[in-house]
């Protein structure tokens, strides 16, 4: 792999696509198929995401296309750690701030299909020394950000993850401040609903949160790249994270505490995990087939309004597409990871660089793969 000054790869020395796509799949709500791009298309694409790098001083980036656990294209670009010029690969991990909150959301569910707990149990029941005016929200509107509690990151800025915290402490700032709404009736992200989703579970399995994800997922998945990202622990091909200080210089970020995000936003993982993630939501091994369309169906207002998020999924389709997605981002990372059933298809995104929009790439690529959408949005 040759990387040139800027910290991106030579043209003629990246990784070309791994495989080709071997199946067309009408959707059934739009014109649109997954199909194999022409090479010029797929040079148009590569030129887009080095452009947008460029200007947007991202050092490193990984763009995959999935299907049904094969990978159908893979492209890495730029540093995974700028000091030691050391290349983002296919083996890279990055953490992946809020895509987190579907593992979280899948644990419910699992604990859901054992009977262990109900959607629409009050909080109060499993975590009886809450506020009192939290008491009687339920699972169901913590997953769906429906609970009127209100964001712990919002009311302390996003520094707040930078400290280890307790739950004490957590809870004491989203306490801060009245809750926004009656629980059910509004929608508002909320970082706290999923960091006490995190206690709940961990309370049923009498495991931390970690060790809890690790034996109900991604052991039985063989997602073994993936887990909290501890900024003590050595974890083998973890990217560095960065961002952009007021004078527009690329800086170290200030590392994540894991004890301050809990599932809200503390996982890292790699592509070819969320490939195995990926493939095993078409089957019902791991979630029941209704388990899956309770996770995917959007949460409705009592007034009947759509909220476009469901159980830790976003369900906004997109150009007539059923579409399931989740961006992340946290200090030094953003990521995006979208799935498009109906095409069998997934696409994943990575960059170590905080604050960039890890969307527009994914748009890039699904544009690129499905040309009947029309030309790569500006």
């Amino acid at each position: 792999m040759v990387i040139d000054k800027f910290g991106r790869q030579k043209p003629g020395c990246r990784a070309a696509t791994l495989a080709a796509i071997l199946f067309f799949v009408l959707s059934a709500h739009a014109v649109a198929q997954l199909v194999q791009p022409a090479v010029e298309d797929l040079r148009k694409l590569d030129q887009w995401i080095q452009q947008y790098m460029q200007d947007n001083t991202v050092p490193g980036a990984l763009v995959a296309v999935a299907s049904k656990g094969k990978l159908v294209h893979l492209q890495t670009y730029g540093w995974a750690n700028v000091e030691l010029q050391v290349p983002v690969m296919d083996s890279t991990v990055f953490e992946i701030g809020s895509i987190s909150k579907q593992f979280v959301a899948a644990v419910v569910m699992l604990l859901v299909q054992e009977h262990k707990l109900d959607l629409d149990d009050p909080i109060g029941q499993h975590l009886p020394w809450l506020p009192s005016e939290w008491l009687g929200v339920t699972v169901r509107q913590l997953l769906t950000h429906t609970s009127g509690i209100p964001d712990y990151e919002e009311i302390r800025s996003y520094d707040v993850y930078r400290f280890r915290l307790t739950p004490e402490q957590v809870i004491g700032i989203a306490h801060s401040r009245p809750i926004d709404f009656q629980p059910g009736f509004s929608w508002s992200y909320s970082n706290t609903g999923y960091y006490l989703l995190s206690l709940i579970v961990e309370r049923l399995e009498v495991l931390p949160l970690g060790k809890l994800l690790a034996v109900r997922i991604f052991q039985p998945l063989g997602m073994l790249q993936t887990r909290m990202a501890d900024p003590e622990a050595i974890i083998r091909h973890r990217a560095s994270g960065y961002w952009i200080n007021k004078a527009g210089e690329l800086i170290n970020r200030n590392p994540t505490e894991t004890s301050s995000t809990l599932g809200a936003g503390g996982l890292l993982t790699s592509v070819y995990d969320l490939v195995k993630w990926d493939a095993a939501l078409y089957n019902d091994q791991f979630l029941s087939d209704k388990s899956k369309k309770t996770m995917w169906t959007e949460a409705l207002l009592p007034n009947g309004d759509g909220t476009g998020y469901a159980l830790g999924w976003n369900v906004e389709p997109y150009k007539g597409l059923r579409k399931q997605s989740h961006s992340g981002q946290v200090a030094g990372f953003v990521a995006h990871f979208s799935r498009f059933p109906e095409q069998e298809a997934a696409i994943i995104v990575f960059m170590n660089r905080y604050r960039v929009s890890s969307n527009r790439l994914s748009l890039a690529v699904l544009h690129t793969f499905m040309p009947n959408l029309g030309p790569i949005p500006e």
